[in-house]
């Protein structure tokens, strides 16, 4: 805490949360017990100046302050250090990705943490894959694909047919769509199987999500 007690640094992080630190303020390195800093408050909200610089400041877990600006869309126009991660690897991209927050043409999607869940991961889960995207197949140490991680959430375009794509258990991008009721009209795989023999029409069922007319109730594992 340098010379200053607690009680006026608390006072700086709460002015820099609330974007009201004072004009020329420059101590951004002051940090608490956990290592956070002022940086980091300011960026929180999107108070940080705009020559703003000390992206790399990271409290005892290895977060920047690029990773909490990244969080809330607060990073500035060509910001290009999306490698910076935390102890478990976990970038400033997979920070931004997680609410929508890549620039248009942000190419880097194979930036992965310790599990080697990739940027696209994070980006797949909220639905923030741009159009276009071809690279479904990254998987992490599990083998979950980015396919998976969209299909979760009913976020695979139309058109998708990949969904053979399957994990260590064999379990298919087709499973994890129809367990939220995300098959596509037309859907016709149902029998694909992951190794115990559990099939896609097993795991739609189980939701409730067979198609009316469905008829292959004889499929078992």
């Amino acid at each position: 805490m340098d010379d200053m007690d607690k009680g006026e640094l608390e006072e700086l992080f709460r002015q820099a949360s609330e974007g009201t630190l004072p004009k020329g303020f420059d101590r951004f390195e002051l940090a608490d017990k956990e290592g956070e800093t002022v940086a980091h408050a300011a960026a929180r909200g999107g108070h940080l100046p705009a020559a703003f610089d000390r992206w790399e400041l990271a409290d005892k877990e290895g977060r920047t302050v690029a990773h909490e600006a990244a969080r809330g869309g607060h990073l500035p126009a060509g910001f290009d250090r999306w490698e910076l991660a935390n102890r478990d690897w976990w970038t400033v991209a997979h920070a931004a990705a997680e609410g929508g927050h890549l620039p248009a043409d942000f190419d880097r999607w194979e930036l992965a943490d310790r599990a080697w869940w990739t940027v696209a991961h994070a980006a797949a889960e909220g639905g923030h894959l741009p159009a276009g995207f071809d690279r479904w197949e990254l998987a992490d140490r599990a083998w979950w694909t980015v396919a998976h991680a969209a299909a979760r959430g009913g976020h695979l375009p139309a058109g998708f047919n990949r969904w053979e794509l399957a994990d260590k258990e064999g379990r298919t991008v087709a499973h994890e769509a129809a367990r939220g009721g995300h098959l596509p009209a037309g859907f016709d795989r149902f029998e694909l199987a992951d190794k115990d023999g559990w099939t896609v029409t097993h795991a739609a069922a189980r939701g409730g999500h067979l198609p009316a007319g469905f008829d292959r109730f004889e499929l078992a594992d």
